[in-house]
């Protein structure tokens, strides 16, 4: 890695921010999109969290769904 930094130029040049400050605002002006926003990642990760369902009945969805529920752990939709 060189002293040229993607964000905020030289490493040298320190761009104070408050604590609390979103940085995610000054890395959108530099043309980052989060993950979150990227559609080819979203399919992605659904086709993941679907494999355990394919082997399943309906009961076993069910309850597999709400283990998933109960341990508070989300799918994306």
């Amino acid at each position: 890695m060189g002293n040229n930094l993607p964000i905020g130029g030289r490493m040298n040049e320190h761009i104070w921010t408050a604590s609390g400050t979103d940085i995610t605002l000054r890395w959108r002006k530099a043309g980052w999109t989060p993950p979150s926003e990227i559609q080819s990642y979203k399919e992605k990760w659904k086709y993941y969290q679907e494999l355990p369902l394919r082997s399943l009945d309906e009961q076993g969805k069910i309850e597999y769904e709400g283990t998933l529920k109960l341990n508070k752990i989300f799918r994306i939709k």
